[in-house]
């Protein structure tokens, strides 16, 4: 190695398996109310995979994907639904309470799991967004895109 060139953390895929996923979830994710408006959703989503659905206490009640609400939405036949853009045109009606779209019992992992196992969830079920639970309390949501960050850290 040069005198110049900075040594890169190696990408050792038994290590990061192991790594709990505290340290790679998402800590600041977005928490509505059951009463809250979709309108509120699709506001607060806009650069998040999902929502969370928790009581004052932040114990969760439910929980929100972009998937879900894109699967809600039946696209016009002179297009196709691509992305939140699309969903901020399409007739939806705004007013209804996020209860009445949330998965009230998701697949939740906690903080503790490792990351070899969280990513088996997603092989397995096909989830791409899962909250992330510690006692009853939510913590953090976990996704592809946490993935995604932590191999940039790797890639630099």
């Amino acid at each position: 190695m040069s005198a110049g060139e900075e040594e890169k953390p190696k990408l050792n895929i038994a290590k990061l398996s192991k790594m709990p996923l505290r340290l790679v979830m998402d800590e600041k994710f977005l928490k509505l109310s059951p009463d809250d408006r979709i309108e509120d959703l699709i506001k607060g989503i806009e650069h998040r995979t999902c929502a969370v659905v928790a009581d004052e206490a932040g114990r969760l009640l439910g929980f929100i994907s972009v998937d879900e609400i894109i699967n809600l939405i039946v696209p016009p036949t002179d297009y196709v639904l691509v992305g939140i853009d699309a969903l901020k045109e399409a007739h939806f009606d705004w007013n209804r309470p996020v209860k009445e779209i949330m998965n009230p019992k998701p697949i939740t992992l906690s903080p503790d799991d490792p990351l070899g196992y969280a990513l088996g969830m997603m092989l397995e079920t096909g989830v791409r967004q899962f909250p992330v639970v510690e006692g009853k309390k939510v913590v953090g949501t976990f996704s592809a895109q946490s993935v995604i960050r932590l191999l940039r850290v790797f890639a630099r």
